[in-house]
């Protein structure tokens, strides 16, 4: 079901800003402590910093990434779908 053209609030568009901010931010964080868990276990015989350096690199990935999202002056779509060519 489409819904139809509406214009966006200034509060939705900066809502979904934060939405996708922080999921990206956790998933990132989560990744590199993931990753960092893995190399520590694996390669460094259980040292603790790839896992703290894991971690710091995705976390600062995902605040790199909001500060750019927060910056961008243009709006995304809501859904996109391409046309289909038969």
């Amino acid at each position: 079901m489409t819904t139809p053209n509406r214009p966006l609030k200034s509060e939705d568009v900066y809502g979904d800003k934060w939405d996708r901010c922080t999921t990206d931010t956790i998933v990132k964080t989560a990744s590199g402590l993931a990753l960092g868990i893995v190399f520590s276990a694996v390669l460094f015989k259980r040292r603790p910093w790839p896992v703290f350096l894991g971690t710091g690199i995705g976390l600062g990935m995902g605040y790199s990434n909001c500060q750019n999202d927060f910056r961008s002056p243009y709006v995304h779509p809501q859904s996109f779908s391409l046309p289909r060519v038969e």
